[in-house]
């Protein structure tokens, strides 16, 4: 049975994915790919996306169809940057802390060399039955370039057993107000074919095969951006 604390982050997203889907449909050319890919499979499922911009939380879920079996999507975010006000400025009054925890995203807490501490949230969260949306690079390109991949994801996949679906997101990056509103943009994103963990979940591995796999994983993504 699922948690209760699923219920805001359904609620949100279900009501958002009608007019996410009709202001993409106008504004800019939206492309789904690989949905075939996610036909034998059910929540739960941890998606490996790059990172290229803030609408990539809202680009995953509106490219699954309306009530997708994978919604409500939960998420990753930097504790400090996200939690405590530090990156969004005037805007944490309304996008930040609780807005994003009602959207389905949870804290990492970094900096303490223990992945099963800080991602202790989202490791519950799959063992309950919900899926997760990780930006394996642990932040937002500078440059539009793809960067190393962070640990993390390799993490929640050994210890939950759950597979990777690597999605790439392109036709994002610096999205200006002029080019969104002129329809001169072109959105896509492709799920790709699901990555088993390639070993069960017996005991803790050492930082680097986790971040191996990481890497394995953006590779996968990687390999779709034109």
């Amino acid at each position: 049975m699922k948690r209760l604390y699923f219920l805001p982050p359904f609620l949100l997203q279900s009501l958002i994915w009608i007019p996410t889907k009709i202001i993409f449909g106008f504004f800019v050319h939206f492309k789904i790919e690989g949905l075939e890919n996610l036909k034998n499979y059910k929540s739960p499922v941890i998606f490996a996306a790059n990172h290229l911009s803030e609408w990539d939380p809202i680009l995953v879920p509106a490219a699954l169809p309306m009530f997708s079996r994978f919604i409500p999507m939960f998420y990753t975010a930097a504790e400090d940057k996200a939690f405590k006000n530090k990156t969004f400025g005037w805007r944490s009054r309304i996008y930040g802390g609780k807005f994003f925890n009602a959207w389905g995203s949870y804290p990492v807490f970094s900096g303490r060399r223990d992945y099963a501490f800080a991602l202790r949230n989202h490791t519950q969260i799959i063992f309950d039955g919900g899926s997760l949306c990780i930006f394996p690079e642990g932040y937002l390109s500078r440059d539009g370039n793809m960067g190393r991949a962070h640990g993390g994801v390799g993490f929640l996949s050994h210890r939950t057993g759950v597979p990777i679906v690597p999605v790439t997101i392109s036709g994002v990056f610096e999205t200006t107000t002029n080019e969104f509103l002129s329809r001169k943009r072109h959105f896509k994103v492709h799920f790709g074919t699901p990555i088993p963990f390639p070993q069960p979940w017996q005991s803790e591995l050492p930082p680097d095969e986790y971040r191996a796999h990481g890497e394995l994983i953006l590779e996968a993504v990687k390999s779709k951006l034109n």
